[in-house]
C-alpha cells in the first residue's frame, strides 16, 4: 500500500509586471532628481573659470607695476607708479577660451596710504594699488578685486 501523494509545488520565477513598473518608476524618478544638478553644476563651473580668468588678468596688472617699481633705469621705480601706468579709465581684456566674453580692467592708484595731507619735505613711501576685473556674461556677470601695496 503505497498511497503516492500529488502534491504541486508552484515555484514562481522573476518579477510581476506591477513590480517591474514600481522598480523603474523609482529608478526614473531618482535619475530626474540627479539630472537637475547638471545644469547648476555647469553654471558654477563656469563661473569659477570666470572668476579664474578675471584673477589672471588682475595678477598680470600687478605683476606688471612690480616689475616697474623694481626697474632701476631712470624714469622707473617707485615713483613711476602714477596714473600713467595705473589708470581708472577701463582696458577690454579677451576671454581666451570663449571670445564672446570680455573683461574689463581698471586700476586705481591710492597715493599716500595712511597719511591725511604728508609734510612736504617728507616722501610718501606707500602706494595702493586695488585692481578691479569685471565681466558682463548673460547669466552670471561678476567682477574681482586685488589689492596689493607697493613701498620704496
Amino acid at each position: 500500500m503505497t498511497h503516492q501523494s500529488e502534491r504541486s509545488i508552484v515555484v514562481q520565477d522573476g518579477f510581476s509586471v506591477v513590480e517591474a513598473l514600481i522598480a523603474a518608476a523609482l529608478i526614473g524618478l531618482a535619475f530626474l532628481a540627479i539630472s537637475t544638478l547638471f545644469p547648476t553644476g555647469y553654471s558654477n563651473i563656469t563661473y569659477g573659470g570666470r572668476v579664474t580668468t578675471a584673477v589672471a588678468h588682475a595678477q598680470q596688472k600687478i605683476e606688471q607695476l612690480k616689475a616697474i617699481a623694481a626697474d632701476t633705469t631712470p624714469g622707473q621705480g617707485f615713483n613711476a607708479i602714477d596714473a600713467t601706468n595705473c589708470s581708472v579709465i577701463p582696458v577690454t581684456l579677451a576671454d581666451p577660451l570663449v571670445p564672446t566674453i570680455t573683461f574689463s580692467r581698471t586700476c586705481t592708484l591710492t597715493p599716500n596710504v595712511g597719511m591725511a595731507t604728508p609734510p612736504p619735505d617728507l616722501r610718501p613711501d606707500l602706494k595702493k594699488v586695488r585692481v578691479t576685473v569685471t565681466w558682463d556674461a548673460q547669466n552670471r556677470p561678476g567682477s574681482v578685486d586685488v589689492e596689493a601695496l607697493f613701498t620704496r
